[in-house]
């Protein structure tokens, strides 16, 4: 008794000392804002979430502020706090004006202290085509042997990729007949069907594994119809991609190859590993997928981790997993990781190329969640106006440069950022309403999972 009631005298002593010390941080935050600004130098206090490696964070940052300065004279000072509530208070409480974070933070900053979106991380996808037919002996091997086909296009085809497909069967098959369609997964559909005339079909394509349901028309057909993949065969593939600029990725479904889980129905009843709880791509939109499936899964669990997820689902602990997925960009192409998803952070550290394949081919990627939005960066609200424009016109200064385009891919794996607003974020929004998920208990969930990460906890 004595011993906690010592205790207890302590820790109001310990709070008003906290208290102090972070009044006195404050104070001594506010003279050195106006110091700088006595002196004619405008102050930007930048903020980056705690979710790359801290050092990485640091050194960028540091590069930025550098460029910043230089190109406009804006003093910046970048951070890395230890929390996301930190970066949300920073924001409310006007020790900084600006903070890059993702969508669930955002609208929390949003909804308590008005913070606005004004930029988006843009991601980069270098998306192939290719020329599919059926696999016969009297079926067209070539695209030369297509000259007056008729050919399914898909109406939803980039429209650069497009182009470079359209060329090639006009200077091979002149004479050829377009069949508009809907999709990838329609053109294969329209090509298989029974009876008939289309003698090829048009999809892009990514990079993925053998088995995967997702990657082109051919293994998205796969999926609610076996044996699509064995009726066709790719005769044509585009020798340079297109790059594809994204503002958003996606969570995904594994299961092993050789399990008897093809479908997101088979996973009724079934062990399930998702990354964390609070993990939007490897944990929340999934778990919508599978709801609105009507699958009831049976022992799930939080393997701790998106490589943690892919182990488990190859080692055979889970019957199925849930985790990010993107396609590989041109980097992971030149290692050989195969593919851009989760699975590579596990074939990176493998050496063999047969054994990368190996994994790749035993875990399916069965289906993609809802698009996930990109990070964002955010101003707290009554930044000057002025002020955001002068940065903004400079941090797009530093994307043209190559330390710029090193930078920020390093600090948010971005190629560039897109205009954007809080009415962009009425979508996900809806999504966490619909999943009755609270973006304040994702937060108090992010907090204890680095406050455990800090104590040396699991």
């Amino acid at each position: 008794m004595s011993e906690s009631t010592g205790s207890s005298r302590w820790l109001p002593r310990i709070g008003w000392t906290l208290v102090l010390a972070v009044f006195v941080v404050f104070v001594w935050g506010m003279g050195r804002r106006g110091r700088l600004e006595a002196a004619g130098e405008e102050l930007v206090r930048m903020l980056f979430v705690p979710s790359v490696e801290q050092g990485t964070l640091v050194r960028r940052g540091d590069d930025l502020a550098r460029f910043i300065r230089e190109d406009s004279g804006l003093v910046l000072r970048t951070e890395v706090p230890t929390s996301y509530a930190a970066v949300i208070q920073a924001l409310g409480s006007g020790q900084a004006d600006v903070a890059w974070m993702p969508a669930f933070a955002y609208v929390i900053a949003n909804a308590r202290y008005d913070a606005q979106a004004k930029l988006q991380v843009v991601r980069s996808a270098d998306l192939f085509g290719i020329v599919v037919t059926r696999d016969g002996g009297r079926e067209p091997s070539a695209v030369a042997e297509l000259t007056g086909s008729s050919i399914a296009v898909p109406e939803s085809l980039q429209a650069d990729l497009r182009s470079v497909l359209i060329g090639e069967l006009n200077r091979q098959a002149p004479g050829w007949v377009e069949v508009p369609v809907a999709s990838d997964r329609e053109a294969i559909r329209a090509l298989v069907a029974d009876g008939s005339e289309i003698a090829a079909a048009l999809s892009s394509h990514v990079p993925s594994g053998n088995n995967d349901f997702v990657g082109d028309g051919r293994k998205e057909l796969e999926y609610e119809r076996p044996g699509t993949l064995l009726e066709t065969r790719v005769i044509h593939t585009t020798e340079t991609p297109v790059a594809v600029l994204k503002n958003y990725y996606h969570g995904c479904v594994y299961a092993r190859t050789d399990s008897a889980v093809r479908r997101l129905e088979d996973l009724s009843g079934a062990r399930f590993a998702f990354s964390d709880e609070t993990s939007t791509s490897g944990h929340i939109f999934p778990r919508m997928l599978l709801d609105r499936t009507g699958v009831t899964l049976g022992r799930v669990y939080y393997a701790g981790g998106h490589p943690n997820v892919v182990q488990a689902v190859w080692d055979g602990k889970a019957d199925g997993g849930a985790a990010f997925y993107s396609p590989p960009n041109d980097q992971q192409r030149r290692e050989g990781v195969l593919v851009g998803d989760a699975r590579y952070l596990i074939t990176r550290r493998m050496n063999d190329q047969a054994q990368r394949q190996a994994l790749v081919d035993d875990i399916r990627v069965l289906a993609l969640s809802d698009p996930i939005p990109n990070d964002l960066c955010a101003v707290r609200a009554g930044f000057p106006a002025h002020i955001w424009e002068r940065f903004q016109a400079s941090f797009d200064r530093f994307l043209e440069t190559d330390l710029g385009k090193e930078a920020f891919f390093d600090l948010l794996a971005g190629v560039d950022v897109g205009r954007t607003d809080d009415s962009g974020y009425d979508g996900f929004r809806r999504a966490l309403a619909t999943a009755e998920i609270s973006a304040e208990g994702l937060l108090q969930a992010e907090e204890e999972k680095l406050e455990r990460r800090k104590g040396g906890g699991s």
